[in-house]
């Protein structure tokens, strides 16, 4: 029998098991560059013009309806993609309703929480594949793959670009993985969370096999994460597993209209992505030549991470918040000590963010700025 604690000495309820505080720190003023929110004026403007009409909120939505018509737009039959208010919640299905009959779930370390924590709460063993900042371009790819070849039938998942380092596998070594894991009978699980500020198309390259799952978030890409929508795409089989729990219905009326009208906009929105892209070069190279002895670890998403050698990454948290931006001191994740991590907005405001970094040292190339 599992472990239970009595309530009242009559209903036995389980052991709540120890764990991390999650709880995010609210932030009263200032400019968050620690959670991967994405910060363009262009974007605001988009989502302000999008008319939401009051029976949004008040009447409850036809999911059937809304799912027909999002999968439309994005091109993906819809009898393989499921909508989910979040990616936490769609990481969380599958991990409860497909890895349940394993019990094992292979990833790289350090990754997204959700994916430990929700593998934790369902008793699922983790194999951990360690990231090594020596060999941080392949994110050892040759320990994930030797993992592959020689446990039995598992969950794979990689979070590409990789959170929180940013480390992207490139096309080659994403299709040395596709095919060990079909060879193997994994299912191989791809959070593409970050996708839109990388180098790869995942569906492009390794299209919709049956032992592949996607879970893409409209969070970071189009800007959307305050209001919580996520969709897994798979073969129709393990969507019909996955949609028992019908998570398609907590979705509200307002935010399936604010999807509908981002997808609207898809061109533009690819534009302010390519947008942060070209920032995060800039800010890569004025860090670089300011500091040539600190270490950026390669970057797909819109945040880079730093090794702040000879510099304490508290401290520099510390100047960046005096100045009214939030970084992210890394140090208690595994394998990041001595990194913070910057999120990428708009060139002007991360022109603002550097002034406040390095107030004696750097100063904005207006041409840069103009351009």
């Amino acid at each position: 029998m599992a472990n239970t604690t009595p309530v009242n000495n009559n209903y036995p309820l389980p052991v709540v098991p120890e764990r991390l505080s999650r709880q995010r720190e609210f932030l009263f003023d200032g400019i968050n560059l620690r959670s991967g929110e994405l910060h363009h004026k262009t974007l605001t403007k988009i989502i302000q013009d999008i008319y939401i009409p009051p029976q949004r909120h008040q009447f409850y939505p036809y999911p059937h309806i809304e799912h027909e018509h999002a999968a439309k737009i994005l091109g993906i039959n819809s009898s393989s993609i499921y909508f989910t208010p979040g990616s936490d919640v769609a990481i969380g299905l599958i991990l409860r309703l497909i890895a349940c009959t394993t019990k094992r779930l292979i990833i790289p370390i350090p990754n997204y929480f959700g994916w430990s924590d929700h593998a934790n709460l369902n008793q699922i063993d983790i194999l951990p594949i360690y990231f090594d900042d020596q060999c941080a371009e392949n994110f050892c790819i040759k320990t994930l793959l030797g993992a592959i070849k020689t446990a039995p039938p598992s969950i794979v998942a990689v979070s590409n670009p990789n959170s929180p380092t940013g480390i992207e596998f490139d096309n080659n070594t994403l299709l040395e993985i596709s095919h060990a894991c079909a060879k193997h009978g994994h299912l191989l699980i791809i959070d593409e969370c970050f996708i839109a500020f990388g180098n790869v198309n995942h569906l492009d390259l390794l299209g919709q096999p049956e032992h592949i799952i996607y879970v893409q978030s409209f969070s970071k890409g189009y800007g959307l994460a305050g209001a919580r929508i996520a969709a897994i795409i798979a073969s129709s089989t393990i969507i019909d597993i996955l949609s028992q729990e019908r998570t398609e219905s907590a979705i509200s009326g307002s935010t399936w209209a604010l999807l509908q009208g981002m997808l609207a906009k898809k061109e533009h929105i690819k534009q302010i992505c390519q947008s942060i892209i070209q920032t995060r070069k800039y800010v890569i190279e004025t860090i670089m030549k300011l500091r040539p002895n600190w270490q950026v670890l390669p970057s797909g998403a819109n945040f880079i991470n730093v090794k702040t050698i000879g510099d304490n990454p508290a401290k520099l948290v510390e100047i960046a918040a005096l100045g009214g931006f939030y970084i992210r001191d890394m140090s208690t994740q595994e394998r990041m000590n001595g990194y913070i991590r910057i999120g990428i907005g708009e060139l002007e405001l991360m022109i603002k963010f550097l002034n406040k970094i390095f107030p004696s040292e750097y100063y904005s190339d207006e041409q840069i700025y103009s351009k």
